[in-house]
């Protein structure tokens, strides 16, 4: 049943804990089920994680909002589900049902008028990316700078390794580490700046990964800056939420939100057109972790941008909501970590569910294989790998290469893994 609500109108329903709630989850946790008694509006709680689509499943039942005009959820711990419709909300109620059924049914109507969704072939191909690689370098060096090993010369031996282990071509994202973060060792967020240090010849460079059989990608986090780049500077209007979510403290290199302004229009097309026209055709977008509205409205403004610029170049985002994934061609489900020794495999798959059914017109990034952990055990790194291959609905992103194992049988394993998933996409 529909409940079309012409002014804000408050339904109740009588559910069965635990309560799954895709919008909502903790870093790196399986948070979404709860027995506990909440008030959320999924459409301005912070989209930590992987945070889906704004839908309660319980039991036999499933509920969804139809539009994104905002709304509460509140439950009493006890078996009341409540829902605070404003003005022009409708809300999906379905009982005595297959919720994931249900699901896919919601999901088709939320999306039957928006515009044909037409990839370009390479969206949905394999991916490399050098996050957990250069983590590794990092760490086995002794240094907790993750991005310090990012460089020119790290790109080019990276696509010599992948060469040398006989891996299949594919993107190829420079990830966290190649913009100019620390000039006179301040940390300055949010000017993206090539590091001219790092990568003196980033022209060269993309032009060399194109000629190796690469698709280019880079790294940006444009939802988050410090207030002393120039931007901030220019516009302090600009500067929102405290990444850690104190705004009353934080001095001129504390990350913040960049709240939503069309003075950022000009901005980023400047910045996005610069990188495209040097030759990258995918921007991985990340760190979108603030209000999940103010997410939204950067995400839509930064791919209506990017696509007027080129509509083949492809833009990924975190956050598979129904509402929000339409702004961006693939999602990345985001990763996990070993560092629970026991729960990893849960927190992969239902990341990987709230994306599959959430943003389900959406190409996945399974990211990254071998999880975020930069020195994990061979046993491990290649138990997640077989996970992720075996998943559909995605591409598998390659970021830890299998060399940096003693025994040559995991690099050997690992391609023949790749190398068949790769053919049966032909």
């Amino acid at each position: 049943m529909i409940y079309h609500c012409e002014k804000e109108q408050t339904l109740t329903f009588s559910v069965l804990p635990p309560l799954y709630l895709p919008f909502y989850n903790q870093w790196g946790a399986n948070a979404y089920y709860t027995y506990s008694a909440f008030d959320y509006d999924p459409f301005e709680l912070r989209a930590s994680s992987t945070s889906g689509s704004p839908v309660v499943l319980a039991g036999d039942k499933f509920f969804g909002f139809l539009t994104d005009r905002g709304g509460r959820i509140l439950y009493d711990g006890y078996g009341k589900l409540t829902f605070v419709c404003p003005a022009g909300q409708s809300l999906w109620a379905a009982e005595d049902c297959n919720p994931y059924e249900e699901w896919r049914r919601y999901n088709e109507t939320v999306v039957k008028d928006q515009p044909a969704y037409t990839p370009e072939f390479f969206w949905g191909g394999l991916e490399y990316c050098t996050w957990v690689d250069q983590k590794n370098t990092a760490v086995r060096a002794g240094s907790s700078n993750m991005q310090e090993y990012l460089c020119e010369n790290y790109v080019y031996d990276y696509m010599n390794r992948v060469e040398k282990l006989g891996l299949p071509k594919g993107k190829l994202t420079i990830d966290d580490g190649w913009d100019l973060r620390y000039p006179a060792d301040e940390k300055v967020w949010g000017n993206w700046e090539i590091d001219r240090v790092k990568f003196p010849h980033m022209e060269q460079l993309v032009k060399d990964m194109t000629a190796s059989g690469f698709v280019p990608g880079l790294w940006f986090a444009p939802f988050t800056f410090t207030p002393n780049c120039i931007l901030a500077q220019n516009h302090p209007e600009l500067i929102g939420e405290n990444w850690n979510q104190n705004a009353e403290n934080y001095d001129s290199q504390s990350l913040m939100f960049i709240r939503p302004s069309p003075l950022l229009e000009r901005y980023f097309t400047e910045v996005y057109g610069y990188y495209i026209d040097m030759g990258f055709r995918k921007f991985k977008l990340d760190m979108s972790y603030g209000n999940k509205r103010e997410m939204k409205e950067l995400l839509a403004m930064m791919y209506r941008i990017i696509k007027k610029l080129n509509p083949a170049v492809e833009v990924e985002a975190h956050i598979p909501d129904i509402f929000v994934s339409k702004y961006c061609d693939t999602v990345r489900i985001n990763d996990v970590s070993f560092d629970d020794r026991d729960q990893w495999r849960a927190v992969t798959m239902e990341h990987y569910k709230v994306c599959r059914y959430s943003a389900h017109d959406r190409i996945l990034n399974l990211d990254h294989i071998g999880t975020n952990t930069p020195d994990p055990e061979a046993a491990q790194y290649m138990m997640h790998a077989r996970l992720l291959l075996g998943l559909e609905s995605g591409f598998p992103c390659v970021s830890l290469l299998p060399d940096r194992f003693d025994d040559p049988a995991v690099a050997e394993e690992y391609a023949v893994l790749v190398k068949d998933w790769c053919r049966k996409q032909k």
